[in-house]
C-alpha cells in the first residue's frame, strides 16, 4: 500500500477543493493518505473538514497561532516524517517549505509540488518581486517533481522554470455531479450574474463591480464568497453587488443553479474548481484570459474568454441579452465538462506518477 503525505498551508478555497479531490480519489484507490495542513482564517472547522474529506484520509491540523511559527512547525513536521513514500506539497509557501525541508534527505523525484497558481504570476506585486519569485521557483524545481493541473499552467512552468520533471494531472469534479440536463432560461425574472471566490485582489472584484454598475439595468449581481470587511467596502461600497459570505458546498451548488451567467474576471489562477463546477452545472461563463480559465472554458462554445474589462462586460451583456445563446452554451458546457473537466482518474493517474518515481529507488534497493 502506497503511503502519501499531502502538505499545504492554504487549506481553504480552491486549494482545499483540490486536496479534497485528489486525496479522496487516492484513498478510494487503496492508498494510505494523510493531509498535514496549516489552517487559514477561511479554513473550515475540524468537524466540517471531517465531514467533507474521505473517511480514510487522516487530517492533521498544525497550528501554533502565528504565521511564521506555523511555517517553521510545518518544516519540522515534514522533516521528521519517515512514514510517507511520497510527499506532495500544494501552494507556493508549502512548496517552498517542503522542498527546503527535504532537500538532500529524499530523492527529489519523490517530492511533488503543485502550485495551484504560481506566485510569480501575481499582478498585485511589483515586477521585480515577481521575477525574484520566478528565480526561487526555478531553483526549487530541481528538488521536486512538478504536478501541474492545467495545460496552460504546464506551459508556463516549461517556459519559465525549465523543470527537470513535470507532469500534467487532470483535476475536476466527480463525473456524477455533472448536471444531466442543460438549463432553460427563465424569461419571467431578471437574470442573475455571479462570481465565486474570496473577495481578494486575485479575483479582481473591481472588475465585477464595474460590470454590475454598467449592467445594473439588465441583471442582478451576486458575489458568492466573502473577504475582509475593509475589502468588501473598498470594492463594492458603491456597486449593486450582493455578497453572500462563505457558504457550504451544498449551498454553493444551489446558488450556482440560481445564476444565469458566471463572470469570472480573476487576474491569475491555477485551475479553479469553482469555475469547473459552474461549467459542470451548465452555467455559461465569461472569464479573463489567464492560466486555468482558458483551459476550463471553451471560448465561444461554453462561454467567452476575454482580455479587457470592456470585453468582459460586452460578453456578459451579450449573454444577458440572448437567452437562446445561454441555453446553447449550457448544453455545450455539460458535454465539455463530461469530456474534459472530471476528476475520475486523478487518483489512479497521480498514484501512477508516484509509483513511476518510486520504481528506480525500489529497483536500486534490491
Amino acid at each position: 500500500m502506497m503511503r502519501v503525505l499531502h502538505v499545504t498551508e492554504a487549506m481553504g478555497s480552491g486549494v482545499l477543493s483540490v486536496v479534497d479531490s485528489i486525496s479522496r480519489r487516492q484513498a478510494e484507490a487503496g492508498a494510505e493518505v494523510r493531509v498535514l495542513f496549516v489552517p487559514r482564517p477561511e479554513t473550515p472547522s475540524d468537524d466540517a473538514l471531517g465531514a467533507r474529506f474521505h473517511p480514510g484520509v487522516d487530517l492533521i491540523r498544525l497550528s501554533t497561532g502565528g504565521r511564521v511559527t506555523d511555517l517553521r512547525a510545518l518544516h519540522r513536521a515534514v522533516r521528521a516524517d519517515q512514514a510517507a513514500d511520497v510527499v506532495h506539497a500544494h501552494s507556493s509557501f508549502a512548496g517552498a517549505v517542503v522542498r527546503h525541508a527535504l532537500r538532500g534527505r529524499r530523492d527529489p523525484g519523490t517530492v511533488f509540488y503543485s502550485p495551484h497558481g504560481f506566485a510569480f504570476l501575481r499582478l498585485d506585486v511589483p515586477r521585480a518581486v515577481r521575477e525574484a519569485l520566478r528565480r526561487v521557483e526555478r531553483r526549487l524545481a530541481r528538488h521536486s517533481t512538478l504536478i501541474l493541473t492545467s495545460p496552460s499552467e504546464f506551459d508556463v512552468a516549461e517556459r519559465a522554470l525549465a523543470p527537470a520533471r513535470a507532469h500534467l494531472l487532470q483535476t475536476g469534479v466527480p463525473s456524477e455531479t455533472v448536471a444531466r440536463r442543460p438549463r432553460r432560461a427563465d424569461r419571467s425574472r431578471r437574470p442573475v450574474v455571479g462570481m465565486i471566490g474570496r473577495v481578494t485582489a486575485q479575483k479582481a472584484p473591481w472588475r465585477f463591480a464595474a460590470a454590475a454598475r454598467a449592467l445594473d439595468d439588465r441583471a442582478d449581481f451576486v458575489w458568492i464568497g466573502g473577504g475582509s470587511v475593509d475589502d468588501e467596502i473598498r470594492w463594492f461600497a458603491d456597486a449593486p453587488v450582493r455578497v453572500t459570505g462563505w457558504v457550504s458546498p451544498e449551498k454553493l451548488a444551489a446558488l450556482i443553479d440560481d445564476l444565469d451567467v458566471l463572470l469570472f474576471p480573476s487576474l491569475w489562477e491555477g485551475m479553479s474548481l469553482s469555475l469547473i463546477q459552474a461549467q459542470a452545472q451548465g452555467l455559461p461563463a465569461v472569464v479573463s484570459d489567464v492560466v486555468g480559465n482558458r483551459d476550463t472554458v471553451d471560448d465561444g462554445v461554453t462561454g467567452f474568454v476575454r482580455d479587457t474589462d470592456d470585453d468582459l462586460i460586452a460578453a456578459t451583456a451579450l449573454l444577458l441579452d440572448d437567452a437562446g445563446l445561454r441555453e446553447r452554451m449550457s448544453a455545450a458546457a455539460l458535454e465539455w465538462a463530461r469530456r474534459v473537466l472530471t476528476d475520475d482518474r486523478v487518483g489512479h493517474d497521480s498514484l501512477a506518477l508516484y509509483a513511476a518515481a518510486l520504481a528506480p529507488r525500489e529497483g536500486s534497493a534490491r
